[in-house]
């Protein structure tokens, strides 16, 4: 079992010695989405809005500007499988990257060689179809694909906003991945990652939680 090294170094410090036997306690579970969609953003909402700005519930999550919308990533998991008493200790959000873009009039293409820089942001909207944009929260993570980057995992530290959303601190209401404020612009195409509907399954969206047993 991997356990990320974050999570032995917190678990040593903070329980000194016996750090390493209560690491060894650690269980982990992945999860796959129940819910994600690309949400439309910044699009005109004009009396063609629901043509135009349709949300894209396809095999495909996209991210970044095309058209006259910048597309931006929700996700959704449950953590009903993560015993109740339980202590989040690391929690990570994995999208692949394979090297495919948006593109404008709802088609894909090969990303070009630039880099991109992500940030997760909670989502305080329940329904996400009750509001054209939903609301969400300040930065929570970050995540970057370099310059020439090959296909890959892209994963973002969720430990905090796991723990709030396990703990009842904060409503699950999922996460939003976008690109960074100066990132994101119209015309600046991003990942199009697949989604939980994508046809090879090890490639769709996941949720590792490692926890410790109350």
């Amino acid at each position: 079992m991997r356990i990320p090294l974050v999570v032995v170094v917190i678990l040593a410090l903070g329980l000194g010695l016996a750090g390493v036997a209560q690491a060894s306690a650690i269980r982990v579970v992945t999860l796959a989405p129940v819910e994600d969609v690309a949400l439309p953003f910044s699009c005109d909402w004009g009396y063609d809005w629901a043509e135009r700005c349709y949300r894209d519930d396809s095999d495909r999550l996209g991210v970044g500007g095309v058209d006259d919308k910048v597309w931006r990533a929700a996700l959704r998991f449950s953590l009903a499988s993560v015993p109740s008493a339980a202590l989040v200790v690391g929690a990570e959000l994995s999208l692949w990257y394979d090297r495919t873009c948006v593109a404008p009039f709802r088609r894909r293409r090969a990303c070009d060689e630039r880099g991109f820089q992500f940030d997760a942001r909670p989502i305080f909207t329940a329904r996400w179809s009750a509001q054209r944009e939903v609301e969400f929260g300040p930065t929570v993570a970050s995540a970057l694909i370099d310059p020439f980057a090959s296909a890959g995992w892209v994963v973002w530290d969720l430990c905090d906003i796991v723990a709030d959303w396990k703990s009842g601190g904060l409503e699950n209401d999922g996460v939003l991945i976008k690109l960074t404020d100066a990132e994101e612009d119209f015309g600046s195409s991003g990942p199009s990652f697949p989604s939980s509907s994508y046809a090879d399954s090890w490639l769709r969206p996941r949720l590792t939680v490692w926890y410790l047993p109350g």
